[in-house]
Formats: structure tokens, sequence, C-alpha cells
């Protein structure tokens, strides 16, 4: 009973005195999925259109970003990667944003005050994030092409071939 206590209060420290670095997932706590195939979903997007991630990755190296319009870190992390959408695509990587627990009447209303244009697709009941065990946003999920994931962690690194290379 002491050992978890101590690592509640650790675990709660960290979140107070560093929140944007372990908000996603707690930092000594390793990811159960990272090694295992990333599980296929389908949600649909702001078009109502439903699509599968299998469908979406094609084979290829993909991010998947959980987040959340009413989170902060959230809002941060998705203009940063806005701004490296084209590189990130450039390197052959799908993004996959999917918006956690929202309305699309509230996603389309943020994206367009925002003028944010990227693919969102809507996990209302969070059952795909509940899936991939997200305890947090912003979570990033990298999986390579074989549809393995390599890595989960709450920010994006500026060497992605570093994430799914090992490089």
């Amino acid at each position: 009973m002491r050992n978890m206590t101590i690592v509640v209060f650790i675990a709660l420290a960290a979140l107070f005195f560093n929140p944007p670095q372990v908000s996603g997932q707690i930092f000594f706590m390793g990811n159960p999925n990272v090694g295992k195939e990333a599980e296929d979903f389908t949600l649909k997007n702001l078009d109502g259109m439903e699509v599968s991630f299998s469908e979406l990755r094609e084979g290829k190296r993909a991010i998947i970003f959980f987040w959340a319009t009413w989170c902060p870190h959230c809002r941060e992390a998705l203009a940063a990667l806005g701004e490296k959408k084209q590189e990130i695509e450039d390197q052959d990587i799908k993004v996959v944003l999917v918006d956690v627990g929202e309305t699309k009447e509230v996603v389309s209303k943020y994206f367009e005050k925002n003028g944010i244009d990227m693919d969102v697709f809507l996990d209302e009941k969070t059952a795909v994030s509940s899936i991939y065990g997200v305890i947090g946003i912003p979570t990033y999920y990298f999986i390579g092409e074989d549809g393995v994931v390599r890595k989960v962690q709450n920010s994006i690194p500026e060497d992605l071939d570093n994430v799914f290379y090992g490089a």
C-alpha cells in the first residue's frame, strides 16, 4: 500500500510541475500497444463519411493524433502539427486526427473558427481511444508501414525517422 501511495504521489507531482510532458501518457508507464499491430477502426469524418484507418493508411507509416478542442495542450499540438503537415506528408506519412468525445458540431466550429484544413475523425463515444488505451490527451501513436505501433508519446519529435526506424 505504501508503494502505491508513493507512485500516485510521484505521478501527481509530475503532472503538477510538468504538465505538457506527461499529460498524454504517464512517463513511467509503458504503453502495452507498442510492438503490436495497431487496431483497425472505422469512424466518420466531418463530412459524415465512414473511413477505416487501414483504408486511409494505405500501407504507409501513420501518426494517429488523439486530441479534443477543449484541451489547451491539444490545441497547441494541433497547431504545431498543422505547421508540419506538409513536411510530414512529404515523408510519406499519413496524419490521422481522432477527436475524442466531441460532436461533429463542436469540432466543425473549432476547425472553421481556426481555419484548420485537415481531415479529422470523430470518436464521439470514445470507443477507439478506449481500444488504444489512451489515458490522456494529446497522445500520438506512431504506426509503421507494417501496421505495428512503434511508439506512443504526447509530443511529436523533430526526427520522425528515429521514431519509426530507431535510427
